[in-house]
C-alpha cells in the first residue's frame, strides 16, 4: 500500500502535527521514521494515505507546522523523496 511520511524533528513536534491533521479529519499516524529514511538516526513521521496527501500539507502550510522532509512509501517498500 502506498503511503506518504511526513519526518518530523521530535516527538513533540510530530504530536502537534497529528493534531492539526486530527483536528482537519485527516487520518493519519504517528510511527518511527523507517530507518531507511533516517540519516540522522531516530526520529518520528507522521504517515497519511495518498488521498489525504495534498488535503494534509494544505492543513500543515496553514498552522505553518512544514513536515522537515516528505517520503512516498510505494507498495513494493521502496522510499523516494517527494519534492514540496
Amino acid at each position: 500500500m502506498d503511503s506518504y511520511y511526513l519526518t518530523c524533528r521530535s516527538l513533540t513536534y510530530a504530536q502537534r502535527v497529528s493534531r492539526v491533521l486530527t483536528a482537519a479529519r485527516i487520518r493519519n499516524i504517528i510511527v518511527r521514521t523507517p530507518q531507511r529514511m533516517s540519516v540522522e538516526g531516530c526520529g518520528y513521521a507522521i504517515r497519511v494515505s495518498p488521498s489525504s496527501y495534498a488535503d494534509a500539507m494544505n492543513a500543515l502550510q496553514s498552522a505553518a507546522l512544514p513536515p522537515k522532509k516528505v517520503y512516498r512509501m510505494s507498495a513494493g517498500g521502496l522510499f523516494e523523496e517527494v519534492r514540496r
